[in-house]
């Protein structure tokens, strides 16, 4: 039997780690976060059968390390947003931000559209297209996230059509991220992207990880 408490606890114990604050509030969506992921368990492939027995360590709290990478942002979006990863964690305990989830997959958008009114979550829409498909109405995004979406490459020209002036990229990756990065050259040269590297590592586990942070050239600030 999955256990909610003790994902509970987990959670707890890693925020505490990467210091961060949270109020009771945002506890209890996490736990009805939890007992909607469990109800679908088997269905619609959201996240590895393995892994609903760890949805803290592998999913809620990595998703949250982005947290002390941002500033001010308004407008986000998450790029292939799945079960809802990185960005309902991240809305959960920062609610300013607006969000826009693209997941092309019609039955997981759907299952998002209603995870977000389970969790009376407001500021955030889901589209059921791919990204590269959006009319964004003069609206581009401050922070784009992108945790499982596919490789730099495929995905640049895509983040420059959707990324502000002003706004930044981030990348989810391994620590093997090297020829990934390497094959991503040219498009970034060519679309005047600027990339930084930040090596992190997960939560509890202390498994090590890189965020890929694209910016657009003389842009680029140095807190990231």
């Amino acid at each position: 039997m999955h256990s909610v408490d003790k994902e509970i606890a987990v959670l707890k114990k890693g925020l505490k780690e990467m210091n961060i604050d949270y109020s009771e509030s945002a506890i209890n969506k996490f736990s009805d976060y939890l007992k909607i992921l469990y109800s679908f368990e088997g269905r619609l492939h959201l996240i590895s059968r393995n892994d609903f027995k760890r949805i803290s360590l592998k999913h809620f709290l990595p998703s949250l390390i982005v947290l002390r990478f941002l500033g001010s942002e308004k407008y986000a979006c998450d790029i292939g947003a799945g079960a809802g990863f990185p960005s309902i964690p991240v809305k959960i305990l920062k609610s300013e931000v607006d969000f826009t989830l693209f997941e092309s997959v019609k039955k997981r958008a759907h299952f998002l559209r209603d995870l977000i009114k389970q969790l009376s979550l407001s500021g955030i829409e889901v589209i059921d297209e791919r990204a590269e498909h959006y009319n964004y109405k003069g609206r581009k995004f401050d922070l784009i996230l992108v945790r499982a979406a596919g490789r730099i490459s495929y995905l640049v020209k895509t983040i420059d059509q959707l990324i502000a002036p002003e706004g930044r990229a981030i990348f989810y990756k391994t620590m093997a991220v090297a020829d990934e990065l390497k094959q991503a050259e040219k498009k970034l040269h060519q679309r005047n992207f600027s990339m930084k590297i930040e090596k992190v590592f997960t939560p509890l586990e202390h498994i090590p990880m890189t965020l890929v942070v694209l910016k657009k050239k003389n842009d680029f600030s140095s807190n990231c």
